[in-house]
């Protein structure tokens, strides 16, 4: 299993690439105050992403799964996303 983690400082090459991108997000002239985004970069062998405006991490996973589902559609496809608090067997 990889070593997945969730910080609030950039930790690497992608994160640190990622914070840059907000940095210039936040600097546009037609930035507002609510504005949010979320950055992800790959680069084939592991993946940076940054949820940037969100106060909660959940309510931007929330909009990044229903940004993912309007993908499928346009694409023809169909998503179906069920979460679940636990696995269990079987």
């Amino acid at each position: 299993m990889s070593q997945e983690k969730r910080t609030d400082k950039p930790h690497d090459r992608l994160t640190r690439m990622c914070a840059t991108m907000t940095e210039a997000f936040d600097a546009h002239p037609e930035h507002r105050e609510n504005d949010k985004c979320i950055v992800f970069l790959d680069d084939g062998k592991r993946g940076g992403i940054q949820m940037h405006g969100y106060d909660e991490y959940a309510e931007g996973m929330a909009d990044l799964m229903a940004h993912v589902e309007a993908m499928f559609k346009a694409n023809g496809l169909v998503m179906t996303f069920v979460p679940v608090e636990t696995i269990g067997e079987g």
